[in-house]
């Protein structure tokens, strides 16, 4: 398998993701960013973290000044 990186306008993408998966399973892989992953993990665990202090599940260990 070869890797194209391509860049598509936004009014074409919905089009082009479309064609894509009229192709065979076998025949292509859509991968996300690295950098979006990476977004997510961050956002959802800082979600769970003002979670937990809003419920009082954290304790202050140390305070850094």
């Amino acid at each position: 398998m070869r890797t194209l990186n391509i860049k598509i306008k936004d009014e074409y993408f919905d089009k082009f993701v479309s064609f894509l998966e009229l192709l065979p399973k076998t025949a292509i892989k859509i991968e996300e960013p690295a950098e979006k992953n990476k977004l997510d993990k961050i956002k959802k665990e800082l979600k769970n973290a003002i979670e937990d202090i809003e419920e009082g599940r954290s304790n202050i260990i140390r305070v850094i000044k």
